[in-house]
């Protein structure tokens, strides 16, 4: 017999004993009240494993057997035994109800704060959208590393005090610039890619692999695409978690899309993101609570793809006014957020 005949349909299986119960339900076969005691008799005998996964079952489940019987049972088929255990019972039960009850008081107690607190994750569930869907893909909008690998080498210098992790390294393009520029980098990516033969990548998250690390471990740290998706408390301890992994004198980057530029990109994908990216003022305040010792935090804007061309012998005014609102309605399309060490 093949393995797919020895196969067993559960589904099939159920679906046909629920039809032929309903049969002889109908047809008066079945007392009214024999399956609910049927019912009765599979929740006091079946492990809790057997009910499945429904919360509620198990929980009900628990509140059932939170009660303690002190009346063993006393039949016996050998002579003489059944008086033995009445006696014993007798002799035991009144000890047996005091801890009985002091064990069941607690099952009670312990049944009832799971219940309330399975009632408060529900409901935070149905506030935060939690319904088992695989969450939307992010809006995505990959950085020029043409443009910013030269701005990220010249704020690590090349006598960084220690590693540099870029954190979210895609395909390692920018490790292996820093690595070509002196620095010793590795990069981290949540999934697992092709990278560039001779390039340190780990296949690790971002707040994982920062989190497991000592502290001051790190030179340096570059952190992209994961500071766009991450939820808000992700991102506030992302920063305090660079704030301490990072040295005293090593540099911290955040190189991230700006929020509009983002929101272009994919405006379903980003409506329905659990996590958007910051500002760059954001980062800023961010960054500096996380690292106590101080230091300089600067903003670099990248280019923008959609900036207003420069009008040839426009007057001052009407240029300056034109820069105003290219900048407010074109804004760049990423930024570099750079904390550095006091000089």
């Amino acid at each position: 017999m093949s393995d797919d005949a020895k196969r067993i349909d559960h589904s099939r299986l159920l679906a046909e004993i629920d039809a032929e119960a309903a049969r002889r339900r109908e047809s008066g076969e079945l007392p009214a009240d024999f399956e609910r005691e049927l019912d009765l008799v599979f929740a006091r005998f079946a492990p809790v494993h057997a009910i499945g996964d429904d919360f509620g079952q198990v929980l009900e489940r628990a509140e059932q057997s939170s009660f303690i019987d002190v009346l063993a049972p006393t039949e016996s088929s050998m002579p003489v035994v059944p008086q033995v255990k009445r006696l014993v019972r007798k002799a035991i039960t009144w000890e047996m109800r005091y801890v009985a009850q002091q064990a069941s008081a607690f099952a009670t107690a312990s049944a009832r704060a799971t219940r309330l607190l399975g009632e408060r994750v529900d409901r935070l569930e149905r506030v935060v959208g939690v319904d088992g869907s695989a969450p939307p893909a992010a809006a995505k909008v990959d950085p020029d590393w043409d443009h910013w690998a030269p701005v990220l080498i010249a704020a690590l210098g090349t006598r960084c005090p220690g590693r540099v992790l870029h954190a979210d390294a895609g395909d390692g393009d920018l490790v292996g610039r820093l690595n070509s520029a002196g620095l010793d980098a590795y990069g981290t990516d949540p999934v697992s890619r092709s990278g560039t033969a001779g390039i340190e990548l780990r296949l690790d998250v971002a707040l994982d692999h920062l989190a497991a690390l000592p502290d001051e471990t790190l030179g340096g740290l570059v952190l992209s695409g994961c500071v766009e998706r991450l939820t808000a408390p992700e991102q506030q301890r992302l920063a305090r978690l660079a704030g301490s992994k990072v040295s005293a004198d090593g540099v911290v980057v955040v190189v991230s899309a700006h929020p509009r530029a983002w929101t272009d990109a994919d405006p379903v994908a980003a409506d329905l993101a659990a996590g958007r990216p910051l500002h760059a003022e954001t980062w800023v305040e961010l960054l500096c609570r996380s690292r106590p010792t101080g230091g300089a935090v600067d903003v670099v804007d990248g280019p923008s793809s959609n900036a207003l061309a420069p009008v040839a012998g426009a007057a001052p005014d009407l240029a300056a006014n034109l820069t105003l609102l290219a900048a407010r309605v074109f804004p760049p399309d990423s930024y570099a957020v750079i904390a550095r060490p006091t000089a």
